[in-house]
């Protein structure tokens, strides 16, 4: 079974499906008729009802949802309308796994970076869901929850973290800065690539880092983001002209996109990547990958190389549906089977980040 991408601790989660039940039906049959990628036949349409009307629609569309206008917000918001612990939270089989944000809450607590959570404010979090997980973590800005988690070098420890206001970066360098690792959590339209760049230009100008050498780049909690902002990024690192993709919409519209002209980064890349690595993470490195620019080190991705679009509905609500599918340079899709590594690790070592550049130094050529 695969784990759902990585779900931010300071944003809100999906309304309950009580909420959603006065959707417009016919509004939703509407727009999965003329816009969805693959649209469903009249029967499946008519099947349509507000009884279980998320199940309904993920039939149809694994990632279609209804979202009330109350908790929606849009892909572009502004990131410091976010408040809380400054972390993410990953399901994972041995339990809930944080992902800690630099400069937020929880890493000025201490907490150390993915690390099992085991409790919030003494209470376990065994066998709870993802949301209700997240709903211990939240709360109003200027309140402290204390967690407990499960130490990398084992043993346990409780935190006092603060909830407040956070803009968490789109892309971070890990220090030291002479290790070469930086670390992307979205692909934000207009943001990602400039990041990008100025982190890069930072390391080429500092003195204790060879420019030419190996850079990682973790995209372990990336879960997507803006898909044109993948391919932004992905022609940083290929020549100008360069086939990035496929863009698949309705009735046979297809738009190839191609790299860019301007300043290249010819160093050796190596991604790491995650079962939360999704979407546009996805769609980023598997584009280096087929044309031999970078190698993959960690576990199989989510599989989803798909994008999705947003209509607002009369009851404010807001219909999230498929519409376009993103084809490699080679014409496959990773959609249903994701990424898989050059070089896979298992579980105890996909947290370990340390482990993992020692790794991936050794696989660059």
């Amino acid at each position: 079974m695969r784990i759902a991408p990585a779900l931010a601790v300071f944003v809100v989660v999906l309304a309950s499906a009580q909420c959603l039940h006065a959707a417009p039906l016919e509004a939703i049959r509407d727009i999965l008729r003329r816009h969805l990628l693959d649209p469903p036949d009249e029967a499946t349409l008519a099947g349509l009802s507000e009884d279980d009307l998320q199940g309904r629609l993920r039939d149809i569309d694994p990632y279609a949802r209804i979202i009330s206008g109350g908790e929606y917000r849009t892909p572009l918001g502004a990131a410091d309308s976010w408040i809380g612990i400054g972390a993410g939270l990953a399901m994972r089989a041995g339990g809930p796994v944080l992902h800690v944000y630099r400069g937020g809450g929880a890493e000025r607590a201490g907490v150390p970076d993915r690390v099992r959570l085991l409790e919030i404010d003494g209470a376990s979090v065994r066998g709870q869901d993802a949301e209700t997980i997240a709903s211990g973590l939240r709360g109003e800005a200027g309140s402290t929850v204390r967690l407990r988690v499960a130490l990398p070098g084992g043993g346990e420890k409780s935190f006092t973290v603060r909830r407040e206001a956070f803009s968490p970066l789109d892309v971070e360098l890990v220090p030291p800065g002479n290790q070469r690792v930086v670390r992307v959590r979205d692909f934000a339209g207009g943001l990602t690539r400039p990041a990008m760049r100025a982190t890069l230009d930072f390391l080429a100008r500092t003195t204790a880092s060879d420019p030419s050498a190996p850079l990682i780049i973790d995209l372990r909690d990336a879960p997507g983001g803006d898909l044109y902002e993948a391919f932004d990024l992905a022609g940083l690192f290929l020549p100008a002209g360069t086939l990035l993709g496929t863009i698949r919409g309705r009735d046979g519209y297809a738009l190839e996109i191609r790299a860019p002209g301007g300043d290249k980064y010819s160093m050796p890349l190596t991604l790491l990547i995650g079962p939360e690595t999704a979407s546009s993470a996805e769609i980023f490195a598997g584009i280096l990958r087929q044309h031999e620019r970078a190698r993959l080190v960690g576990q199989t991705t989510y599989g989803k190389c798909s994008s999705q679009t947003d209509a607002r509905l009369s009851d404010g609500s807001v219909l999230r549906y498929t519409n376009r599918e993103v084809l490699f340079p080679s014409g496959d899709t990773c959609t249903g089977t994701g990424l898989t590594p050059d070089l896979a690790v298992g579980d105890d070592e996909l947290d370990m980040l340390q482990r993992l550049v020692e790794r991936a130094r050794a696989l660059s050529p």
